[in-house]
């Protein structure tokens, strides 16, 4: 399970990306989350778009959670943290799914839809 990432200031912070559910709670009721969890991560798959709230805010939540009395604003964190959806990706398949099931198909999916081109196009082989 990640328990640290580095800002792109150089400095490393703790996250816990584990949530308790009375945790969960108290981000859906500062509209940290979505209210429907589930009703999100059963349409993922034909409306990724969904996930994105969920997907922007794991980083943030993992941090507070690991954080909780001593940490930046938000706005400070959002500012030293890269866009980066592989990143985002497994901290939200932790926090939902936990390291046990890393390779489940949720994480799959993150790691597909983030994975990084290579610069290869297809050859289109036509005779």
């Amino acid at each position: 399970m990640t328990d640290k990432i580095t800002l792109n200031d150089g400095t490393e912070v703790s996250i816990k990306p584990r949530i308790t559910l009375k945790t969960l709670r108290d981000f859906q009721a500062k509209d940290e989350l979505p209210k429907s969890l589930l009703q999100a991560f059963v349409g993922a798959e034909d409306k990724p778009e969904i996930m994105e709230p969920y997907l922007m805010n794991a980083a943030w939540l993992a941090y507070i959670n690991a954080n909780k009395d001593d940490h930046m604003t938000k706005d400070e964190f959002e500012s030293k943290i890269d866009l980066d959806f592989e990143l985002l990706g497994d901290i939200l398949a932790q926090m939902v799914g936990g390291t046990a099931k890393a390779d489940a198909k949720l994480a799959q999916s993150f790691k597909r839809a983030t994975k990084k081109s290579k610069g290869k196009t297809k050859r289109n082989n036509q005779k």
